[in-house]
């Protein structure tokens, strides 16, 4: 089995909707079985608690539930095998906590987005209305897919 961990910054708006969305594409490719994801943020503020309810609407607009409770980004979380951040900020912060070694499975989400670059960053839909929330689906959406048809060419985990 092999795993990947999300991250944001509260684990409430973007890196569920990856968790949710990677594991429900997942499914339907009949992959369950091989890949996981799971998801965290930077600060410990919101653990415990559900998805942003705006998150969780376009989520399911789209047929995907979130069934999650935020957690914060763990030393333990290093043992997943690739650790996907949604923004610089995520990415500096889980880096400043890992050790050399674990620093090479730490990537930006959106180097895997067709449409992104490999610093790219998933905007935070927090603040914004319905039509950040969406666009932060379908950015998460394409990006999943991606990183799925790359596990299933066997090149997601392959080392540079």
């Amino acid at each position: 089995m092999r795993s990947i961990m999300f991250v944001c910054q509260g684990n409430i708006c973007r890196s569920p909707l990856a968790e949710g969305l990677f594991n429900h594409l997942a499914r339907q490719r009949n992959l369950a079985h091989a890949i996981q994801a799971d998801s965290s943020g930077t600060i410990g503020f919101h653990s415990g608690e559900a998805a942003d309810s705006r998150m969780r609407q376009a989520a399911q607009a789209h047929g995907v539930q979130l069934e999650h409770y935020a957690q914060q980004f763990r030393p333990q979380h290093f043992a997943y095998d690739l650790i996907l951040t949604m923004d610089g900020n995520n990415y500096r912060d889980v880096c400043a906590l890992a050790t050399r070694q674990q620093q090479a499975r730490i990537q930006m989400f959106r180097g895997y987005d067709p449409l992104g670059d490999t610093m790219a960053e998933v905007p935070d839909p927090y603040y914004g209305g319905r039509r950040g929330f969406e666009e932060v689906y379908h950015i998460v959406e394409r990006t999943c897919q991606e990183l799925l048809n790359r596990f299933e060419e066997g090149t997601l985990f392959a080392r540079p």
